[in-house]
């Protein structure tokens, strides 16, 4: 038999041989490229969030370039009198309504980034013109116009606005003008930076970043508004939720964050630890060390447990062989410590306890057979020598012989003396079909001159049936229930058959009588009794039954629960049949020798 690996004591020791050699050396090479990693994603990434966060203040400064610009605007007396004032009483109206166009026109050259400038008012009497506009076509959200309405004198408020998809956002910025005297509101400035602003931006930050594969991501509170990568090839965040930075050396990545709060807005960098260049460390090896000493003392543990334990369960079982009753032989108990897969050990254990099994059960049966076998020639025995049966029948040759003085009495004195010598002398277990049916005959001639030619009789046995070898005493216990129980219950002629043929697979004893028929009640619990489906302690005081299930357990022994035995009855006819299913290979050969036959005869 072809053994598994896994169950081999001897692979088992070969392992973990190689395990103490290969893997410290494993392990020492994994610690060491992790903790170089470790250090190098630490010290890389703490540098570039300290650029990240210096970057900030770059971005500050370009705001507080449009910062200025809308504090002039703000404070120009022009602009100032234009929305406040009745400049249409004066003949500059005009004029100033020219210089403050003109002014803003000179703003786009000088202003980076200034891609839009207006002025709103709400005032009947401005001319709405560029740069000024109707306070009603300010279209803001609702959110932003709750900013506007709460910021004081020079605040700002900026809004990002996405121009397209696959473009940078654009900035725009928000600020009140007061009157003369900062009594009123009386309009708002708008500025509007191009995508330009955030693009040299991130140009920046690309171009002094230490990783140009790194994945750049603009995020408006949880919301992404822009990434340089498409959205399926976006990592997933890491557990950040504020300015610094992250990784993970099991999913091989990186993040760092950084917050514009001028803008509300913040700056996400991804990216993968795998192209890393390992830096070396001058501690790393008193932590092999450290590792090494641990990982080989847990090894060596280990194994000298699995020896041991090994050790243990072969002395134990050698043990119990050494102290075991020749006698009296018993399963082997080993104890509850197995891992739960079988090894050799456990292979050797089960084979014991399967054979001290097989042994158990093969004595068993042997012991069985001889006890019934006594007791069914004793039942035998015993009814061919009742009393009655023996009065009546020399009774009968009594007045045979006196009245017709012809070979009917020898034929009788013949027959009775095959019976009793049958009975008494057979000691053999197993005899042939032939020699079952040759006593069956003899009993039948004595019954049928005892019934006084009230019965008639008949025997089939086909040809290569002879030789079938069984229990002895099956077919007689049978004839005499057919008797007892069903012949000499009624006045009537009677006939009586003996048959044995063959029914595909199967070997059929059949023995009918047209007696009295057996009760479908009585017929119901003799099957369940045969079926094994009733003890037979329920036939107790009844012998009707008793002698069928002595059949049915011998038939069970000899034939190892090939065969089976049962009561049928069929309009005036009572039915014992014995069917015994042939072994595979002796099946094949006879239904070869039958071939030629067109189909099985009835039985």
């Amino acid at each position: 038999m072809k053994r598994k690996f896994e169950r081999s004591f001897f692979h088992r020791f070969v392992i973990y041989f190689i395990l103490l050699i290969l893997l410290p050396i494993l392990f020492s090479w994994w610690l060491y490229e992790r903790v170089l990693n470790l250090y190098y994603a630490e010290s890389t990434l703490r540098t570039q969030q300290i650029y990240l966060d210096n970057s900030v203040s770059v971005l500050d400064s370009s705001l507080d370039d449009i910062s200025n610009l809308l504090v002039a605007l703000n404070g120009n007396a022009e602009i100032i009198n234009y929305l406040d004032y009745s400049p249409y009483k004066s003949n500059m109206f005009f004029g100033t309504f020219r210089d403050i166009a003109s002014f803003c026109e000179e703003l786009y050259q000088v202003t980076p980034y200034l891609t839009s400038l207006k002025i709103y008012s709400d005032s009947p009497l401005v001319i709405y013109a560029p740069p000024f506009e109707r306070l009603d076509e300010l279209s803001l959200d609702e959110e932003l116009q709750e900013k506007l309405d709460g910021i004081g004198l020079q605040e700002i408020v900026w809004s990002v606005e996405i121009s397209d998809k696959e473009g940078f956002p654009e900035l725009y910025g928000y600020q009140k003008i007061y009157s003369s005297g900062y009594m009123r509101c009386i309009g708002y400035i708008e500025v509007q930076l191009s995508s330009d602003f955030f693009k040299e931006y991130f140009e920046l930050l690309s171009e002094f970043s230490d990783d140009p594969h790194a994945v750049w991501r603009l995020y408006q509170k949880d919301q992404l508004i822009w990434s340089n990568a498409a959205d399926e090839m976006l990592p997933a965040l890491e557990s950040l939720s504020g300015p610094g930075y992250t990784f993970s050396m099991l999913r091989n990545s990186y993040e760092n964050c950084v917050e514009l709060p001028r803008l509300d807005l913040r700056v996400v960098r991804s990216g993968s630890l795998s192209d890393r260049v390992i830096m070396p460390v001058n501690n790393v090896p008193s932590v092999f060390i450290s590792a090494i000493i641990i990982l080989l003392l847990g090894l060596f543990i280990g194994f000298f447990f699995n020896v041991a334990l090994l050790s243990r369960r072969i002395l134990d079982f050698s043990d119990f062989i050494r102290n075991a009753d020749p006698d009296r032989l018993v399963p082997f108990q080993p104890r509850k410590e197995s891992s739960g897969r079988a090894d050799e050990i456990d292979t050797l254990v089960n084979a014991y306890n399967a054979l001290i099994q097989e042994n158990s059960s093969l004595i068993s049966a042997v012991r069985k057979m001889e006890l019934l076998s006594q007791e069914a020639r004793y039942r035998a025995l015993q009814s061919q020598i009742h009393p009655h049966f023996i009065y009546g029948t020399l009774e009968t040759i009594r007045m045979t012989a006196l009245m017709n003085r012809d070979h009917a009495a020898a034929d009788m004195i013949f027959s009775l003396a095959a019976l009793i010598r049958y009975s008494i002398s057979i000691s053999a277990k197993a005899v042939t079909l032939k020699e079952e049916f040759e006593i069956a005959e003899h009993y039948l001639k004595i019954q049928k001159v005892r019934f006084d030619d009230r019965i008639d009789y008949e025997l089939q046995m086909e040809e290569d049936l002879k030789e079938l070898t069984l229990p002895s005493f099956l077919i007689q216990p049978i004839l005499e229930n057919a008797f007892v129980y069903g012949i000499s219950q009624t006045p009537e002629h009677c006939s009586l058959m003996v048959s044995a043929c063959r029914k595909g697979e199967d070997i059929v004893l059949t023995v009918s009588n047209t007696g009295r028929q057996i009760t479908a009640e009585r017929l119901d619990e003799v099957n369940r009794l045969l079926a094994g489906e009733m003890p037979p302690e329920a036939f107790q005081g009844k012998n009707n039954g008793t002698a069928l299930y002595n059949i049915r357990e011998r038939l069970a022994i000899f034939f190892s629960g090939r065969a089976s035995i049962r009561l049928e009855t069929e309009e005036c006819c009572t039915m014992t049949k014995i069917v015994i299913r042939e072994e595979e290979n002796d099946g094949k050969k006879k239904q070869e020798e039958k071939a030629g036959n067109a189909a099985d005869t009835d039985c």
